[in-house]
């Protein structure tokens, strides 16, 4: 089944920038009451759907800054993921660039069409983007790779998103996405504070945070703080393996956090189905550290561990060996993510 598509219908032009976008110029440093609700969703009839994980961005000068941090010209193409009711949207359009728009909400799809209607370098699709991979979404609009993704992705399917996004293929050649705050750490990691998460973005590309968006600038607002990422896409993944054996490098990986509390000398006998001795002489040739946690280790860390338990043991690294339960876009509590936590458990020995 294809995107839909509808031919657009004329807009109705206003005057001033901030009464053609409907955005309110009042300020935010507090959250908006009913009243508050901003002309162009009240015009438009628009109620934000929770089922959908629907929160507006209606913040005027972050949905330009997020815009601007795509750094398009009028050469690129853009994939955008959850148009809503199109003040990103716009602000790409504004850009020059080709914008392919995809909205899961068939009447909010119809009605920002209309409203945006006199951007003819832009098509905004009624589907859901993890129905189709990029490329059908791109063919489907008539453009084609390279390409750019942009979008405020819903919360509960941020990870899957990126995912698809990250190893579809092609693959965009930038990502900037507005997600919740505490994935965006995770996303971008950093010394001794890794996640399944952010090893699993940086085999594909280079994730770097860009700045914070409160609660405050969505409609209506959510309970959590959110973050904007940019990701670049490696031309080739960061570590040298066949798709085959990529495989089971993520497996690894999975078992390593499937406790992440715990050293990793005692994570592996229990995961791997190896002898502690076993495991204990693997991390010494590879030169990791055995009381060190999952996310102390670097992405040249978990290469090496990998390597070095495939010719070892490799049969610790069969697939089956692994809960199936793991999963990139699943597993790791965010409550895991403790910036007072030790590094190692003082009873975990």
């Amino acid at each position: 089944m294809s995107p839909r598509r509808s031919t657009p219908k004329p807009a109705r032009r206003q005057t001033s920038r901030a009464r053609r976008l409907g955005l309110s110029t009042k300020s935010k440093s507090a959250a908006p009451k009913p009243d508050d609700m901003p002309d162009y969703l009240r015009r438009l009839g628009v109620v934000p759907r929770k089922a959908l994980g629907q929160h507006f961005l209606v913040d005027e000068l972050i949905l330009s800054a997020i815009a601007d941090a795509a750094a398009l010209t009028s050469d690129d193409v853009v994939l955008e993921i959850g148009a809503g009711p199109g003040g990103l949207t716009e602000e790409l359009a504004k850009r020059g660039a080709t914008v392919v728009a995809v909205e899961i909400d068939e009447e909010l799809a119809g009605s920002t069409r209309s409203r945006l209607s006199e951007y003819d370098k832009l098509q905004i699709l009624a589907a859901d983007v993890l129905d189709f991979e990029p490329i059908e979404l791109l063919n489907e609009a008539g453009v084609q790779p390279p390409y750019v993704a942009v979008g405020n992705l819903p919360y509960y399917i941020t990870q899957p998103i990126v995912r698809r996004l990250l190893e579809s293929d092609p693959a965009p050649t930038r990502i900037v996405v507005l997600v919740q705050r505490e994935v965006a750490h995770r996303m971008v990691g950093g010394p001794r504070r890794e996640s399944l998460l952010s090893l699993s973005v940086k085999v594909y590309g280079a994730p770097r945070l860009l700045f914070d968006v409160p609660s405050t600038a969505f409609w209506p607002p959510p309970k959590v703080q959110s973050a904007v990422v940019e990701i670049t896409r490696l031309d080739r993944p960061a570590i040298d393996l066949q798709p085959e054996e990529l495989a089971v490098f993520f497996h690894l990986l999975r078992a390593g956090f499937a406790q992440p509390r715990k050293q990793i000398h005692n994570v592996f006998p229990e995961e791997l189905g190896l002898e502690p001795p076993q495991v204990r002489h693997a991390l010494e040739v590879a030169g990791i550290d055995p009381v060190a946690r999952a996310q102390h280790l670097d992405l040249a860390d978990w290469e090496r561990l990998y390597r070095t338990f495939n010719e070892l043991y490799p049969h610790g690294l069969e697939m089956n060996a692994v809960p199936a339960s793991a999963d990139f876009s699943e597993g790791e509590d965010l409550e895991e993510w403790d910036d007072d936590a030790p590094d190692v458990h003082d009873d975990d020995e």
